[in-house]
């Protein structure tokens, strides 16, 4: 049997924006890939049908666009609890993460150029087991960010004295 979730903390209103100029950024790029693939092969004597490729990944990713970013904004979450931090996220796959604050190893938090114009930053766990980062929220206020990353830190300390 497994303990319910504990009330978990949102992310803020400005990472929706955040999720939102993401997926932006991927029609962009994906449309542009598209559009290079359409070429190639209408040089290679492909008559008409190669540029409904690139409209039909734009069009399809602008449908997920609408969709996509509001969920994922929905689903993601956090607690700190008394002995570990649980983290919640996924729209297609949900996942519950719990990391024990005795194998935090040190605390992150960075911020992109789109980050920074919205006064959002990402927090970043890492643990001695991983490689990279074992857990991660995006769209924290710099603030909140920077705060949690100071109790995870304080209870890290805490641990090993």
């Amino acid at each position: 049997m497994t303990a319910p979730l504990p009330t978990l903390e949102r992310l803020p209103r400005g990472a929706l924006t955040l999720f939102r100029i993401r997926a932006l950024l991927r029609i962009g790029v994906y449309g542009a890939v598209a559009f290079g693939v359409a070429l190639m092969l209408s040089f290679s004597g492909v008559e008409h049908w190669p540029f409904l490729l690139p409209c039909a990944v734009v069009l399809g990713l602008s449908v997920l666009t609408a969709w996509y970013p509001q969920r994922a904004h929905e689903r993601w979450g956090w607690a700190l609890r008394e002995h570990d931090l649980v983290i919640s996220h996924g729209v297609l796959m949900h996942q519950v993460v719990s990391i024990p604050a005795g194998r935090i190893q040190h605390v992150d938090v960075h911020q992109g150029p789109i980050e920074r114009s919205l006064g959002l930053a990402r927090l970043q766990i890492f643990t001695a087991a991983g490689s990279g980062a074992d857990g991660e929220i995006p769209g924290l206020a710099r603030e909140t960010a920077e705060a949690l990353r100071e109790k995870l830190v304080r209870r890290e300390a805490d641990d090993v004295v």
